[in-house]
C-alpha cells in the first residue's frame, strides 16, 4: 500500500508541477476525483494534456471484506473406516487415534487495494466519450483463504503424516475448494492464497472529463477491464495444480481461477481545482 501511494503520488508531483508551469492549452487545468465501483473507493488527481487527451493518476481502496463459509471433506467415511481397521489389526504401528470431520469451517478475505494510471482519449473538444488505456498495479495475492479452527483437522493432517510415516497405501485426505485440493499443515491449518499479476493493463471505454471543461464539478463513469491473468492458488506457500475430485463446493474458486480478466466499473464524482 505504501509503495503504491509513493509511486502514484511521485507521478501526481509531477504532474501538477507541469500544470502550474504552463500557461498554454497543455497541462493548464488540474482536477480531483472520488469514485465507487468494481474497484472500490477511487481517488484521482488528473490533468489534461490537450483538449483530447487526460491523464490522471489514484489509488483504489477495496475494503478487506470477509465471506465464511465451510466445504467438504472428501470421501471421510471410507478412510475413517479403513484407517480404522488397519490402526486395530497392526498394533504394532504408530497409528493414533484421530477423528476426521466431514466439513471444515473456512473464511476468506479480499486484498485487493491497487494503484492506477491512466489516459482517457477524446474524439473531439466538446465530446465526453472517451477511450482510456493504462495500467492498475497493486499486491499479487488477491484473496486469503483459511481454517478457523485448527483442532478441525488435525487428525487429517495425523492421518496424512502417519499413512506418509508408514508407507500405507493410503490416499490423501484435504478439503476441496473448486478444483483445487488443501492439505492441512502440521497445526492443522490451511492457509491458502489466490494471486494474480501485480501489474495490469487496462482498456475500457467512458463519459465524462477528468477534468471538467465548463463547470467545477462533473460526473464521470468508466468501464473496462484489467489484464491480471490466470489466477493462481498457493496453499502454505506451494503453488497447487488443478485435482478436481467431483467436489460441488468452491463454486466461486471454480469461477475465479479461470478468469483472466478484472472486470471494472466505476462512478465517479469530479471536481476542477484550477
Amino acid at each position: 500500500m505504501k509503495k503504491i501511494v509513493a509511486f502514484v503520488g511521485g507521478v501526481l508531483l509531477s504532474v501538477g508541477s507541469l500544470s502550474a508551469q504552463d500557461d498554454s492549452n497543455v497541462f493548464n487545468h488540474l482536477g480531483a476525483s472520488v469514485g465507487v465501483g468494481s474497484t472500490g473507493i477511487s481517488i484521482d488527481i488528473a490533468t489534461n494534456i490537450t483538449d483530447y487527451v487526460s491523464v490522471r493518476g489514484g489509488v483504489d481502496i477495496m475494503p478487506k471484506f470477509k465471506y465464511k463459509s465451510d466445504i467438504k471433506i472428501n470421501g471421510v467415511a471410507e478412510r475413517q473406516t479403513q484407517y480404522d481397521q488397519v490402526r486395530a489389526a497392526n498394533p504394532g504401528l504408530n497409528l493414533p487415534a484421530v477423528t476426521f470431520p466431514e466439513r471444515v469451517d473456512i473464511e476468506g478475505k479480499l486484498n485487493n487495494t491497487t494503484g492506477h494510471v491512466l489516459l482517457d482519449f477524446y474524439p473531439g473538444k466538446s465530446i465526453d466519450w472517451h477511450l482510456t488505456v493504462g495500467a492498475y498495479f497493486g499486491q499479487k495475492k488477491v484473496i486469503d483463504i483459511y481454517t478457523t479452527d485448527a483442532s478441525q483437522l488435525m487428525g487429517v493432517y495425523q492421518y496424512n503424516a502417519s499413512a506418509q510415516r508408514e508407507a500405507l497405501n493410503f490416499p490423501k485426505i484435504g478439503a476441496q475448494l473448486g478444483d483445487f485440493f488443501l492439505e492441512p499443515d502440521q497445526t492443522g491449518i490451511v492457509n491458502a492464497t489466490v494471486e494474480t499479476k501485480s501489474f495490469r493493463p487496462y482498456a475500457g471505454i467512458g463519459w465524462g472529463r477528468a477534468v471538467p471543461k465548463n463547470h467545477s464539478l462533473g460526473f464521470s463513469v468508466d468501464m473496462g477491464v484489467q489484464f491480471w491473468g490466470t489466477p493462481k492458488v498457493y496453499c502454505q506457500g506451494q503453488e497447487l495444480s488443478v485435482k478436481d475430485v467431483g467436489n460441488n463446493d468452491g463454486g466461486f474458486m471454480k469461477t475465479l481461477t479461470k478468469i483472466t480478466v478484472y472486470p471494472t466499473l466505476t462512478f465517479r464524482l469530479t471536481g476542477k481545482l484550477f
